[in-house]
């Protein structure tokens, strides 16, 4: 059931950040409606699931309560700067530095779980980095873009953080609550710190698309929790790194853009690395 939980995971991330790219360029939506219109959303299917689910209440403790206060800092900040980092009107020019996300919380999780060490995986790690800078380096970026590039790079270190913080909350609380409590933290601090400005500027093709993107990201935060849970940061992490060949499709299929030759090689040497890992492992 585990492998389940990792390509649900990939594929959730990959179709949410489409439509929301999707979303982005034909409605014009803004980052602070695309945020609360997605928590609102995912708020209320979590919830829901739950319901249904029936799932007992986790019981709560001081160190459950810091790693969710840490949780919904960091994931405020990666979410805010990621939504910024749409004014790079290329969904193929942000997606090798999106490319290393896994990368660096492989990383991170790789440093402070020394159960989860393999030799494996840290080559496979840095072979990636090194991938998705071969990827990169030649792009000439416009003064927008740059700017873009750049709340990217902040909002990727932030998501970072999460995965082994998530680790850290499971011993506490089940994903499915993990996630829920994620999100509804994340949409109270963007009532109050990041809301949007122009209520009038909601259309109900901005909310449609704004909601199906929420529908994916609720499936991903569910179960790239239980991926978590099952295999560990790590191990999660390593498998994560196939998301941008999916994304790269989406580029060019649905969204027609130019996908440049380097990054869908870049690409596809993560996903040969990714099964030379899984497969060693």
């Amino acid at each position: 059931m585990g492998i389940f939980y990792l390509i649900g995971s990939i594929l959730a991330e990959s179709v949410g950040k489409t439509i929301d790219k999707l979303n982005f360029r034909r409605n014009h939506i803004g980052a602070r409606q695309s945020l609360f219109v997605a928590f609102v959303g995912m708020s209320i299917l979590i919830g829901l699931f739950l319901y249904l689910t029936n799932q007992s209440w986790p019981v709560f403790s001081l160190p459950l309560a810091i790693l969710l206060l840490l949780i919904a800092l960091f994931s405020f900040g990666g979410n805010v700067f990621d939504e910024l980092s749409l004014k790079v009107d290329d969904l193929s020019l942000r997606e090798p530095l999106v490319d290393s996300g896994p990368i660096l919380a492989g990383l991170v999780a790789y440093l402070l779980f020394p159960a989860e060490r393999k030799p494996i995986f840290l080559i496979a790690f840095i072979l990636g980095a090194f991938i998705v800078h071969w990827g990169i380096h030649r792009r000439k970026l416009r003064r927008v873009q740059r700017k873009g590039m750049i709340y990217l790079l902040i909002g990727t270190a932030l998501y970072a953080v999460l995965p082994s913080l998530y680790q850290e909350a499971l011993k506490y609380i089940s994903p499915s609550y993990l996630a829920f409590f994620r999100a509804a933290a994340v949409l109270v601090l963007i009532a109050l710190f990041f809301r949007p400005k122009k209520w009038k500027g909601f259309t109900p093709k901005k909310v449609r698309y704004a909601a199906l993107a929420s529908i994916a990201y609720a499936i991903g935060a569910i179960v790239s929790l239980y991926a978590i849970k099952t295999y560990g940061a790590v191990l999660t992490m390593v498998f994560l790194m196939l998301g941008p060949a999916l994304r790269y499709l989406a580029g060019q299929f649905i969204l027609h853009e130019k996908v440049k030759r380097g990054e869908v090689l870049a690409s596809l040497m993560l996903a040969i690395i990714v099964a030379i890992a899984a497969f060693a492992n």
